[in-house]
């Protein structure tokens, strides 16, 4: 018996001597949910992978090995790597997992898990079981399959109460990167290490999402456009679409063989993909030409650098060191510097497209150039961020907003070409339609004028068969007469109107109004009328206010006005009907209706009753010409309104109002005065403050100088206008926004004007006219009661040409006047001197000099044009007929017209002089096709005859 006991003791000595010499076995308790296994964990190297479970089942002490807990951070890239744990189960471990941990946490799936892991368990020598994992073991293989990222293995098959050997083999991905152990058993309390979704993993899904959204918006856009902008564009967002898919652990867990070959040709497609999409975008083929090669030549270059690699991966198989294949990420920065300089170049383009693609390709090549040397390991990406997916993100965003620029600036090109092209078309339909006008208008006017030429051209030829005596005297009745006095006087009427329609159109007629007397004038007008209606038997009744003292009226366009209305009223009513005019005023207006009880017309016809020739269908007399045009024109120049109301059957009536107020009628107006003393009053009485023109009635003497005295004050103007009066010929403006506008319209010969004004000072007013061309000629007097000298200096420094304080000496004033128009003759009396041919030789500054140079060119440019006239020497120099005779008179005391005839004589003369050609060929050269014309016009200026010269 005792014998018994101490052999078992010596066993049991032996056996713990066997383990204590041995691996240390770990006691797996399932009552704590998690064992790190590292320090129990021998891990031996296999670089000659002539390793196997068989040889570490054996006494391993002849082998090299490194504790789990001391391994470095890194193993060795494309090295198999062995494994020995040696554990006990102290109870069930059904749901356990024994875990390899991936302590890189943030990078892209892609270089997640190891590539194959194989597990044995053995009890002694018997193999209890072989679990494998790992990406590169196919999933239907894999111990685990809820998510191939986490290296697991189940240990619920373990026995109890039993040390159990683990062999493990692990290697590391086909990506580059090394094995990894990091073991750990956990229970199905605590299955993972960490969360599934590790840092960046949401912004990769989504940017995943994104990129996938706007991929689809991208390519149907190209399937419904064709265009190929947005080809490139779809193409290039499908491989980020790939590349986001593989960066959240999708696509490339089904390709256990072939991930890293589909992986680097779909990432790296980006880059060439990319450059397709910039050619595309910025149209660099059509407006960069150099620039487009040097593009299409980087495309390329990545493009073929990314097959060649591809194919060398797949058919050389070659060790892979963190995703880089050999030179690969070398060559990326080769192309990331040239994407760089392309980016810098485009940057600086006038182009806009260019511009806004350059600045994405910019940004973009930066965090490009970041992630390669990341990649590389040369340096680390701050705050933790993926350059490469930052880089593509900001990008994403970009030219999607840039697309829908693009789009929309397309879209208005599109809509302006559509414009340009309506425009085009209703240019060309207005042509037609003017066309067709001026047809109708000359159709119509001969009508209007064929009438009364017949019946003075009839009774003429009449009178002369019958005349006995056919060398003596024509005689002509008391009723042939009257009647071709009657269509004389009716064809000068017709010419009348058609030159007041033709000053009404161009805006030269304004309205020269007086005060008082208004009604007493409109029934003289009505009244003259009675006559018309005796002899057609018409009832005429009328009806006035009492008179309006205070009214203001055009009585020459009044009586145009009415005249017309009543014409056609007694023209269209028929023998037996009646007449009615009712004159009332209305809101500071007068309102006039003519009423008649004549045939009366249709909508349409009222309509149409102001076109000019326009006759009423079904009429047989004549047509309401040109008079009801003429009358809305008048009527719309009083800034007032007229109507029509007329029925089939029951008569015509004709409504105007007409302003009387002057608050009412438009501002530029004439103000005609029976004296200064009663202007004064009247305008004193109703307290006028808007300004109006005041002139004498427009028949000027045309000898006499235009002074525009400028002075809001009544009285002052009154008696500034008596002083100058007797020699100058005076208008008057009462602000100086009005005064402005008057001295473009009369290119006066100087201008007296008060500082103080409303609307705008005598300063303004003067900068005004002295820096404009039209008017830069002319002398400025400035009035004011602000005597300082730095008033004074103010006034000079704006260019007026002499200053007065009030109050001033008359004589001093008139004395003034007649001294800067006689100066500013003299000025000019140099150049009638001169051969005009070479006052552009002189070196002039001033704005009247470069006037008269721009003139002179003109006339020496188109010196060989017969038809050269003094309307085309005004339009190229952008003035009026009328502001360039006044302006030239000014400066040089010649019109237009005498100015070009000297060009043209001192101009043949010198010709004549170098015997640059025949009389005949100098006198064409010269504009002149009539050459006995020539030679008279010739000897008239010089006194000789041309060809004596």
């Amino acid at each position: 018996m005792i014998m018994r006991y101490s052999f078992l003791l010596l066993l049991c000595c032996v056996l713990n001597l066997y383990e204590s010499t041995g691996q240390e076995v770990y006691d797996l308790d399932p009552a704590y949910p998690v064992h790190d296994l590292d320090k129990y964990l021998r891990v031996y190297e296999d670089r000659m992978e002539n390793l196997s479970p068989d040889i570490l089942l054996q006494d391993e002490n002849d082998l090299e090995f490194t504790e789990g807990d001391k391994l470095p951070r890194f193993l060795e890239t494309n090295v198999p790597y062995w494994g020995k744990l040696r554990i006990r189960a102290l109870d069930s471990l059904k749901g356990w997992t024994l875990h390899f941990e991936d302590k890189m946490i943030g990078p892209p799936v892609w270089t997640k898990s190891n590539g194959r892991v194989d597990v044995y368990a053995y009890s002694g020598r018997t193999l209890l079981f072989h679990q494998k994992t790992g990406v590169g073991v196919p999933r239907a293989e894999r111990a685990t399959r809820n998510n191939w990222m986490l290296n697991s293995i189940r240990l619920e098959e373990l026995p109890t109460d039993e040390p159990i050997t683990l062999i493990i083999r692990a290697e590391g991905n086909d990506f580059g990167y090394p094995a990894y152990f990091n073991l750990s058993a956990r229970s199905p309390d605590q299955p993972y290490y960490h969360q599934i979704n590790q840092f960046h993993h949401s912004f990769n899904t989504f940017m995943f999402g994104v990129t996938f959204i706007i991929f689809l918006f991208f390519l149907l856009q190209y399937l419904y456009l064709k265009d190929p902008v947005y080809f490139w564009f779809s193409l290039w967002l499908f491989f980020c679409t790939l590349t986001q898919a593989m960066t959240i652990g999708l696509i490339i867990d089904s390709l256990p063989t072939w991930r890293y070959p589909f992986w680097f040709i779909t990432a790296n497609g980006i880059f060439f993909t990319f450059w397709f999409f910039g050619r595309a975008f910025v149209e660099s083929k059509q407006k960069f030409p150099k620039l487009d090669k040097f593009i299409l030549g980087l495309a390329l270059f990545v493009l073929a650098e990314i097959v060649l690699t591809g194919l060398y991966v797949i058919f050389f198989n070659p060790d892979i060191h963190f995703i880089e294949p050999g030179f690969h990420f070398q060559l990326l920065n080769i192309y990331t510097l040239g994407s760089l300089i392309i980016s810098v170049i485009l940057c600086f383009k006038k182009d806009l497209f260019a511009r806004y693609f350059g600045i994405g390709s910019l940004i973009a090549s930066i965090f490009l150039v970041i992630g390669t040397l990341w990649s590389m390991g040369w340096i680390m990406p701050p705050f933790m961020i993926d350059p490469y997916g930052t880089g593509l993100f900001f990008q994403i965003v970009l030219y999607s907003f840039g697309m829908a620029y693009r789009s929309q600036k397309i879209n208005e090109s599109i809509q302006q070409e559509r414009l340009n092209a309506t425009r085009s078309l209703a240019e060309i339909q207005r042509m037609k339609d003017l066309d067709e006008v001026k047809t109708r208008f000359f159709a119509n006017i001969s009508h209007e004028f064929r009438t009364p030429l017949s019946l003075i051209q009839g009774p003429l030829q009449q009178a002369r068969k019958s005349s006995a005596n056919a060398g003596g005297p024509i005689l002509i009745g008391q009723r042939t007469y009257e009647v071709i006095k009657q269509n004389i006087v009716r064809l000068q009427t017709l010419v009348n109107q058609l030159l007041d329609l033709s000053k009404l159109e161009s805006g030269t007629v304004h309205l020269k109004l007086q005060q008082g007397g208004l009604i007493q004038y409109l029934r003289s007008l009505v009244y003259s009328f009675e006559s018309v209606a005796e002899q057609r038997n018409i009832s005429f009744t009328t009806h006035f206010p009492r008179e309006m003292d205070k009214a203001y009226y055009d009585k020459d366009k009044l009586e145009k006005i009415l005249s017309n209305l009543l014409s056609n009223s007694f023209k269209f009513t028929p023998p037996g009907g009646s007449v009615r005019v009712d004159v009332s005023s209305s809101q500071k207006a007068l309102v006039i209706e003519i009423s008649d009880s004549g045939s009366g017309m249709s909508k349409k016809d009222v309509d149409r009753i102001f076109d000019r020739f326009y006759r009423v269908e079904g009429t047989e007399v004549e047509g309401s010409g040109i008079g009801l045009a003429l009358t809305k024109e008048l009527v719309d120049l009083h800034q007032g309104q007229i109507s029509v109301h007329s029925e089939k059957g029951r008569g015509t009536t004709f409504r105007v109002r007409i302003p009387i107020e002057l608050e009412e009628l438009p501002k530029a107006v004439m103000i005609e005065h029976s004296s200064p003393e009663k202007e004064a009053d009247s305008l004193s009485d109703t307290g006028e403050t808007i300004a109006k023109t005041e002139v004498q009635e427009s028949l000027h003497d045309k000898d006499r100088e235009v002074v525009l005295l400028v002075e809001d004050n009544n009285d002052l103007s009154v008696f500034i206008r008596e002083v100058l009066s007797p020699r100058f010929e005076v208008i008057s403006a009462r602000d100086g926004l009005q005064g402005e506008r008057m001295a473009f319209e009369h290119i006066p010969d100087l201008i007296v004007s008060d500082v103080m004004m409303p609307k705008k000072d005598g300063y303004e007013l003067c900068n005004s006219l002295k820096t404009n061309i039209k008017t830069s000629h002319i002398p400025i007097i400035m009035l004011t009661a602000k005597a300082g000298q730095a008033n004074k200096l103010a006034g000079l420094t704006q260019g007026a040409d002499a200053y007065l304080t009030k109050p001033f000496d008359p004589d001093e004033l008139l004395l003034r006047t007649e001294n800067l128009i006689q100066a500013r003759k003299k000025i000019w009396e140099h150049f009638k001197t001169l051969e005009f041919v070479e006052v552009t030789d002189l070196k002039l500054n001033a704005v009247d000099d470069q006037f008269l140079q721009k003139v002179i060119q003109v006339i020496k440019d188109n010196l060989d044009n017969e038809s050269l006239s003094v309307e085309d020497i005004a339009s190229k120099v952008g003035f009026s007929r009328a502001q360039l005779h006044r302006k030239l008179k000014a400066l040089t005391d010649k019109s237009a017209g005498q100015l070009l005839g000297e060009m043209r004589m001192n101009k043949a003369k010198v010709m004549l002089q170098n015997k640059a050609g025949s009389v005949s060929e100098v006198a064409y050269s010269v504009g002149y096709s009539n050459l006995s014309y020539f030679t008279k016009s010739f000897k008239e200026k010089f006194g000789v005859l041309p060809s004596k010269v």
